[in-house]
């Protein structure tokens, strides 16, 4: 190839971002935590991921919360100056084929070819990650995808001696903050945090001024909102979410942490959120005098209850009995074998290869929330087994109003629902069985009934 690429193309990082460029040439793992349009995506295609393709032939991945959020921002999006960012910051002359359908751009490279391509990692998206090669790949707003994409690629980078850039502002206490704040005692990684009170352009002046911020605070935006969009707070709790600030104060009271295990002395109970398509989740947790212990969590999808029961097995609990939502009794098409003729509902499939179930009264959604914030207070969650959830509960909540520009009094229906709805099933049964029992005539029925006054037994 005659052509002379010069890199980066039509682009001029400022100062500020030097001293990441020079780390990721020293081949770091690169955290970057920098407020709202500070311009992190352009450095990371710019400077990063289109260099890198062009010079060692590869698998690259531009991986975002959303496959429509990768396309809206960066193969359809435009820079500030309204260029296109496909068109301006990539020399045609290096192109061979750009695939608009799956957003893959096959380029030439020193000694061969590159491919760059862009995923989503929410909805399930990032399935599509499994198996695939890579060579590097930039997690772009990585606070607000699901970290399954991350676990399907590392094992790549690892195997190709690979490099990965995270950047993404802040989305409280979940996976993104543990690993920026992991790669900040690694010498193996380079992490850094910049404000609006820190970054400038070209000509000196700050990115986001004062008065824009203000503008955001006109139109309703909250101090929650602004200080962690423009001033990279950790510390508030996720806009719009159910459990954020009572997840705060666990974590502030040290009630989450790898310190939680199985005690034989308690039966473990089991809470479910049922899909079949959608997630199944299940959490496991045991009921310790006044303290709720949630020692384990398991989600999939696409498996019958034959599958949940292997994992219940698998386990090696002792349990004292495992609790669904009231849908549970809806009859579905099919049955568990040829001879069946009418349909079953999920409860008498899961009879069948062994599970019980006991059914949640019916509540309300909103009676389910005020049960999990109260109940959340004495929970004592193990922070490694139990990972996957916690990022559910820190990310469940309610959904945007884009007209309205607040968030409105509906879940948002995501990847989170589950995680959150078997939350709320425990929440809701815990609540049931910690109330005050009504007594019978028979004095020994009341003393058995209240033997036991939190786990009702």
């Amino acid at each position: 190839m005659d052509f002379n690429y010069n890199s980066p193309w039509n682009f001029k990082p400022y100062k500020w971002e030097i001293p990441i460029i020079k780390a990721f040439e020293k081949r770091l793992e690169i955290w970057m935590t920098l407020h709202r349009r500070a311009g992190k995506d352009l450095l990371s295609f710019c400077h990063f991921l289109l260099p890198e393709a062009f010079e060692h032939p590869g698998t690259y991945q531009y991986i975002w919360p959303t496959l429509k959020q990768g396309r809206d921002s960066f193969w359809e999006g435009k820079d500030e100056e309204g260029r296109n960012v496909l068109d301006y910051y990539i020399p045609k002359e290096i192109i061979i084929k750009p695939d608009n359908a799956d957003m893959k751009l096959t380029i030439h490279a020193i000694g061969g070819s590159s491919q760059i391509q862009v995923f989503g990692t929410n909805k399930g998206q990032y399935v599509a990650l499994r198996g695939k090669p890579s060579n590097g790949a930039v997690f772009s707003e990585f606070a607000f995808q699901d970290p399954r994409g991350e676990s399907n690629v590392s094992p790549m980078l690892a195997k190709t001696g690979g490099w990965a850039v995270y950047d993404s502002t802040p989305n409280g206490n979940n996976h993104y903050k543990q690993g920026f704040y992991n790669a900040k005692s690694n010498p193996d990684c380079f992490a850094i945090l910049k404000t609006v009170e820190e970054t400038f352009g070209h000509d000196g002046k700050r990115l986001v001024t004062e008065a824009a911020i203000q503008k955001e605070r006109d139109k309703g935006k909250t101090e929650d909102f602004i200080n962690q969009e423009y001033y990279c707070s950790f510390m508030q709790g996720v806009e719009g979410t159910y459990l954020g600030k009572q997840l705060q104060q666990a974590r502030n009271e040290g009630r989450i942490s790898p310190n939680i295990h199985y005690d034989e002395n308690f039966p473990v109970y089991t809470a479910w959120d049922l899909g079949v398509a959608d997630f199944m989740s299940i959490i496991f947790y045991q009921v310790i005098g006044n303290e709720v212990h949630i020692i384990d969590y398991y989600e999939n999808s696409g498996y019958s209850f034959v599958h949940y029961a292997h994992v219940l097995k698998d386990k090696g609990y002792y349990y004292g009995g495992h609790r669904a939502p009231h849908d549970i009794k809806v009859r579905e098409m099919g049955s568990t074998n040829s001879r069946q003729e009418r349909a079953l509902s999920r409860l008498e499939k899961a009879a069948e290869v062994g599970i019980e179930f006991e059914i949640m009264p019916i509540i309300t959604f909103e009676s389910g929330v005020e049960n999990a914030r109260s109940v959340l207070r004495r929970c004592h969650i193990n922070e490694v087994t139990c990972k996957v959830l916690i990022v559910h509960l820190e990310q469940w909540g309610r959904k945007w109003n884009d007209i309205a520009q607040q968030y409105s009094d509906f879940e948002d229906r995501n990847v989170h629902t589950h995680g959150g709805s078997s939350f709320r099933t425990m929440a809701t049964v815990v609540t049931e069985e910690t109330h005050a029992v009504e007594y019978d005539d028979d004095d020994s029925a009341y003393l058995q009934k209240i033997s036991n006054p939190y786990t009702g037994i």
